[in-house]
C-alpha cells in the first residue's frame, strides 16, 4: 500500500480555511449570545419609555427617553416611577410617569392653600415641585383648595407630578391611589440630556 503525503502548501491552505471559518463561527456565536442576553435584560430587567406631557417638569420634559428597572423593586417615597393606568369608562390604557409621595400605611395630609404636604406628620421636602405663579398668586391653588387627608392602603401608592399645577395624578379622584402591581419600574436613567437618578 502506497502512501502519498499531502503537500505542505495544500495542508496549510486547508488549515487556514478551517481557522478562519472557526473564527467567524466564534464571532457569530458571541453576537448571537449577546443579542439573547440583551433581549432578556430589556424584557425582564430594564425597559425603555418616553415622557409624554409636561407633568414632570422641571425634572423631566416631553419627548425625553428614560430607562426603568423593575427587578426586585419595591417603590419608595421620592422615587420616580412609570406605571399603567386603566380608564375603564373610556376603555383606554396609558402609561404615566410620576413621583411617589407616600407608600402603603403612610398617612398623607395635603394643605392645598399653603401648598404643603405632610407624610406621617412630617413636612415633605418638596424640592422638586414647580408651581407656576401669576401676580404672586398660585394658579389653581396647587390644583385644589382646602385640606386633603388619607392613609395609603396596603399595596397602594400616592403619586404626584413635579409640575404640581399641571399634573393629573393621585389628587384626582378618577386616578386616586396607584396599585403597586401596575408599576412597571423605577426611572434610573435619562438618556438625553444624560442623568442618573438615585
Amino acid at each position: 500500500m502506497n502512501y502519498y503525503p499531502q503537500p505542505m502548501e495544500e495542508k496549510g491552505k486547508k488549515d487556514g480555511y478551517t481557522s478562519v471559518s472557526s473564527f467567524l463561527f466564534d464571532i457569530l456565536e458571541m453576537v448571537a449570545w449577546s443579542i439573547f442576553v440583551m433581549v432578556l435584560i430589556f424584557t425582564f430587567a430594564v425597559r425603555v419609555c418616553r415622557v409624554e406631557g409636561s407633568s414632570m417638569e422641571n425634572t423631566l420634559y416631553n419627548g425625553e427617553t428614560l430607562l426603568i428597572h423593575n427587578v426586585a423593586y419595591t417603590p419608595e417615597q421620592d422615587d420616580i416611577i412609570v406605571f399603567h393606568l386603566t380608564e375603564p369608562e373610556i376603555n383606554m390604557e396609558k402609561t404615566l410617569v410620576k413621583r411617589v409621595i407616600a407608600t402603603e400605611g403612610q398617612t398623607l395630609r395635603i394643605d392645598f392653600d399653603a401648598c404643603e404636604i405632610y407624610v406621617d406628620g412630617v413636612l415633605y421636602k418638596d424640592t422638586h415641585r414647580v408651581l407656576k405663579t401669576l401676580d404672586d398668586e398660585i394658579i389653581n391653588r396647587y390644583y385644589s383648595t382646602g385640606v386633603y387627608t388619607a392613609t395609603v392602603p396596603e399595596g397602594q401608592l400616592f403619586v404626584m407630578g413635579d409640575n404640581r399645577n399641571n399634573s393629573n395624578d393621585s389628587r384626582n379622584p378618577a386616578i386616586g391611589f396607584i396599585d403597586e402591581q401596575c408599576v412597571l419600574g423605577k426611572v434610573i436613567l435619562r438618556l438625553s440630556p444624560f442623568k442618573i437618578f438615585s
